[in-house]
């Protein structure tokens, strides 16, 4: 029931925002379902060149539970065509065995998009994105959170993206010796609204 109500929350709440989008990628072990609500297209909240989003994940690595949301801003650089920088923070609450795992990790992305090229070829773009929170930021016997994720998608049919990257994610706990969450590749659908 539990996962029913993230994804239906997930799915429907995608809808609600331009530039918004839901996806979901998987590998042999793993599903994860993840949403991005974008502000680009409400005029209250777009007053300025910085866009503010809100990212939301779901992660089921081998039986064991992510969930994650959190705010950044993002911008272009004016230096570098086709680089967009952000940075912000995300809590985090994982299900680790019958213990549970919360921080508040800091958050920093890049994402280039390669400038559009001959012969049609679909849009391309990579990011790169890093999470850290030290103790100070994990809470209960928490001690400390890292994620690690490199990616890179292709449009291949209007607002429709297939992308495949590479997670790698710690959760440091007290009583849990090995502190390796998930690691590996995956490969996803992602939908751009």
């Amino acid at each position: 029931m539990f996962k029913k109500t993230i994804i239906t929350t997930l799915l429907s709440s995608a809808i609600l925002l331009a530039e918004s989008g839901v996806g979901i990628n998987i590998n042999e072990d793993d599903v994860e379902v993840e949403a991005i609500l974008d502000s680009r297209n409400l005029e209250a909240l777009q007053t300025t060149s910085t866009v503010y989003q809100a990212d939301f994940n779901f992660l089921n690595a081998n039986n064991e539970k992510l969930i994650g949301a959190g705010l950044f801003a993002s911008n272009k650089l004016e230096a570098l065509e086709g680089v967009e920088m952000g940075f912000g923070a995300k809590l985090i609450w994982a299900e680790i065995g019958d213990d549970d795992f919360s921080s508040l990790p800091l958050m920093a992305q890049i994402r280039y998009t390669f400038p559009p090229l001959m012969y049609a070829i679909p849009p391309v773009s990579i990011e790169a994105r890093g999470l850290y929170a030290p103790g100070a930021l994990s809470f209960g016997d928490s001690e400390d959170y890292s994620e690690v994720r490199l990616s890179a998608d292709i449009e291949m049919i209007d607002n429709v993206k297939v992308y495949a990257g590479y997670r790698n994610i710690h959760v440091g706990y007290k009583g849990i010796t090995r502190d390796l969450f998930d690691n590996g590749y995956y490969a996803g659908l992602k939908i751009t609204y």
